[in-house]
Order: structure tokens, then sequence, then C-alpha cells
């Protein structure tokens, strides 16, 4: 699969470091599944730390 682009997606294979990684029709590699997760926790603590702002300035985000 080293190299194989599907015909349908476009979506590219490529075996790099003992890993599948596959990329997009645009050439963006994407993302694997730890650094979606890793992604996603990141947006989760900022979204509180802005909640927690919100609160202290009297607003309630849950209402908004």
């Amino acid at each position: 699969m080293e190299g194989w682009i599907s015909p349908r997606l476009g979506v590219r294979f490529e075996l790099k470091q003992g890993a599948l990684q596959l990329y997009r029709p645009d050439g963006e590699r994407f993302a694997t599944y730890v650094e979606l997760m890793e992604q996603r926790e990141q947006e989760h603590q900022r979204a509180e730390r802005l909640a927690a702002r919100l609160r202290a300035l009297g607003i309630d985000p849950e209402e908004a």
C-alpha cells in the first residue's frame, strides 16, 4: 500500500516509522486518534477556562 492513492477517495497511504499514515487529497495528513483526543482535551480545558471567566464577570454561560 506504500504510496497507493485511492482512486475514489483520493486518500494516499504511507508507511512511516512502522505506522500507517493517511493523507487527504490536498496533501494534509489525517490526525491520529491520539492527536484528536489530545486536541479535544485542550479544547475542553479552554472552554472550561472561558466559562470560568464568564462566571467571574457575572455571566452564566449555561444561559447564554
